[in-house]
C-alpha cells in the first residue's frame, strides 16, 4: 500500500507487483496511509501552508473501496499544521501529529535562550479527532509538548528546573 509523492493516487500492489485497487484523491500525499478492514484508506493529504518543512501535510481523509470521500479534517492555519503520521484508534478517532507556530517573543516568555531561536518555533503536540462520519469533526483531546518542557535558562520564566530532575 503506498501513495507516490507525485500523485493523487493510493495503490494496491500484490506481492508480485500487480495492482490489485487504487484509490483516488484530489490531494497529492502527507506521507501516511493506512488500509482499514472495511477496505477504505485513511490518509494524509498536503495542503499549502506557511510551515515549511519536510512531512507537511494538513488533511486527513478516509476514501472508501468505492471511491467514495467518507470524511475529512483539515487541521492547518497559520498557526498549526499536521505532519508525518496518524494513527486511526480502535473507537475510529484518530491521533494526528502537529507543529504549533510559537514567535520568538513568545518562545522568550517561556524561558526560552534568545541566542538559539531564530523567528519562531514549532514545537509538537499531539491532537485527537472524532471524524464523525456524516457530520462536522470534533478535536476531543490534546497534548501539548510546549506544557510539559523543563527550561534552565531564565528562573524568572514559567517551568524552570534542573532537566536533568525530569525525564518525563
Amino acid at each position: 500500500l503506498f501513495t507516490p509523492i507525485s500523485s493523487t493516487k493510493t495503490y494496491l500492489i500484490d506481492n508480485c507487483g500487480y495492482k490489485v485497487h487504487e484509490w483516488q484523491s484530489e490531494y497529492r500525499p502527507a506521507l501516511s496511509v493506512y488500509l482499514q478492514d472495511d477496505g477504505s484508506v485513511v490518509r494524509t493529504g498536503a495542503l499549502q501552508t506557511p510551515f515549511i518543512g519536510g512531512g507537511t501535510g494538513g488533511r486527513v481523509e478516509c476514501i472508501s473501496w468505492e471511491g467514495e470521500l467518507k470524511w475529512h479534517f483539515h487541521y492547518s492555519t497559520d498557526d498549526v499544521q499536521q505532519h508525518h503520521d496518524i494513527e486511526v484508534l480502535p473507537n475510529g478517532n484518530v491521533l494526528l501529529i502537529a507543529w504549533e507556530q510559537l514567535s520568538s517573543e513568545e518562545a522568550i516568555a517561556l524561558g526560552r535562550d534568545p541566542e538559539t531561536i531564530g523567528s519562531r518555533l514549532w514545537p509538537d503536540h499531539v491532537v485527537e479527532f472524532d471524524p464523525n462520519e456524516g457530520g462536522t469533526p470534533e478535536i476531543v483531546w490534546e497534548w501539548h509538548v510546549i506544557d510539559h518542557i523543563i527550561q534552565d535558562y531564565d528562573s524568572e520564566k514559567p517551568n524552570y528546573g534542573v532537566v536533568a530532575d525530569h525525564p518525563e
